[in-house]
């Protein structure tokens, strides 16, 4: 193996790579150990609360104290330091995990997966009462689980139950918009938190419009202001919130109106089914996961711009971009193709990343599709400061390669949400879905 010098001048040493070969192998073994012990205190702890039903039923105790299961809880409590509320939440987890997933119990015993990525099958399966469609989610998810970031993970899997669950997504929106609520709670040293649950959509909205005038001024603040950029948006979102727009202050400070004028930006994809009219599949909003079909429509409606997407109905890859406003035709393309940031596990939406030249321009690389792909800043600026190396392949897929030389293959998310769904779609049909 080689060595690379970088523009920043850091080059690692041929011993030093060999020894972080070892370091990422140990920490893997370590990973594993993990998962084991925590699939063991899941086990522990769905048993105790068998137990303490066990005691609730013989003394003929109703549910609404459960007396036994808080004395079990507090057991339990005392003796690693926990709160026992804190260990109920647990326990009540693990009877979940351990009889409604046990496939997925299986793996997390083996030390496969990770904590993370079995809370990402279980809060997305949980919604599955069927055991037959729990059994079937289970075997379609399970591969992928070992292949990707919880972050990912929980993304395919919402959209895999949701291609699963007999009950519409428009009938479960409907039902769960009843619970929408503004709610505010203290916290230590004088602080409070402002929690609201409402639609994805609108949340991811705020999230962005909050972000955008954020980033605005952290370009713009001079050297007194040290804020970060968390501190800023948080700052921006009580503004708007107390005063409709930012502080006369801000805005003068900040470049005069400009941030009175930034509007929200969500990526959203529509089948053109559910676009027309002639069908009600889900739409999928980047970053989150299913909306239903009735909300995407409202949305189209109102969009300024909206591009048309032709995906390969074998492979599920993206092929072409079909746009009526042509200009930055690639971008869009990029943008939808990609939908995060192109480095493993980041969850950066693609909207707010920077296109990437693959083969650097200047080395010749071209600027195209095929040679592009979406980065955040972090990612770009590490990947030509390091010896991080990209290769593009067919379908989109990236093979991304570490310092050490270990190489990682990369789907983009929505060829990963197709090839799941389309194993429903095969189950459904006893072969390849119908062309339509």
């Amino acid at each position: 193996m080689t060595t690379q010098a970088h523009s920043t001048g850091w080059t690692p040493t041929l011993g030093e790579l060999a020894r972080m070969s070892e370091l990422v192998e140990g920490f893997l073994e370590d990973q594993a150990v993990i998962a084991r012990a925590q699939a063991r205190q899941a086990k522990r702890l769905a048993e105790a609360r068998a137990i303490a039903e066990a005691q609730m039923r013989r003394a003929g105790i109703g549910s609404e104290f459960e007396h036994p299961v808080r004395s079990m809880a507090a057991e339990f409590g005392v003796a690693a330091r926990i709160s026992d509320r804190s260990i109920r939440m647990r326990m009540e987890w693990s009877v979940d995990l351990v009889d409604g997933f046990p496939a997925t119990f299986a793996v997390f015993e083996e030390g496969r997966i990770s904590d993370a990525q079995v809370r990402a099958i279980v809060d997305a399966g949980s919604r599955l009462e069927d055991e037959d469609a729990r059994a079937e989610f289970e075997q379609i998810i399970l591969p992928r689980a070992e292949k990707l970031t919880a972050g990912q993970l929980g993304s395919v899997a919402r959209k895999l139950a949701d291609d699963i669950e007999p009950l519409p997504l428009e009938e479960r929106h409907e039902e769960a918009m009843a619970d929408r609520s503004l709610r505010a709670a203290p916290l230590p040293d004088g602080m409070g938190e402002l929690t609201y649950i409402g639609p994805a959509v609108t949340v991811y909205a705020m999230h962005d419009r909050a972000t955008q005038m954020a980033r605005t001024i952290y370009r713009t603040k001079d050297e007194t202001d040290e804020r970060t950029l968390d501190q800023i948006r948080a700052d921006v979102f009580a503004e708007i919130a107390l005063a409709g727009l930012p502080t006369a202050e801000l805005i003068d400070q900040h470049g005069g109106d400009a941030l009175t004028k930034i509007t929200a930006t969500v990526q959203v994809t529509v089948p053109w089914q559910t676009l027309t009219g002639v069908g009600d599949e889900s739409a999928f909003l980047a970053g989150y996961g299913p909306i239903p079909a009735e909300a995407a429509r409202r949305l189209a409606g109102e969009a300024a711009r909206w591009t048309r997407l032709f995906q390969d109905p074998d492979t599920g890859c993206l092929k072409t971009v079909d746009t009526y406003t042509p200009t930055k035709a690639q971008r869009r393309f990029l943008i939808a193709r990609d939908e995060h940031c192109r480095f493993p596990g980041c969850r950066q939406p693609a909207i707010r990343c920077e296109d990437d030249h693959t083969i650097p321009y200047s080395h010749g690389g071209p600027t195209s599709v095929r040679n592009l792909a979406n980065l955040c800043r972090a990612h770009h600026v590490l990947k030509h400061n390091s010896a991080w190396r990209f290769r593009h392949g067919p379908g989109g897929v990236m093979e991304v390669i570490s310092p050490t030389g270990k190489a990682y293959k990369h789907k983009p998310t929505p060829v990963v949400r197709f090839e799941a769904s389309s194993e429903i779609a095969r189950a459904d049909f006893g072969a390849d879905p119908p062309p339509f």
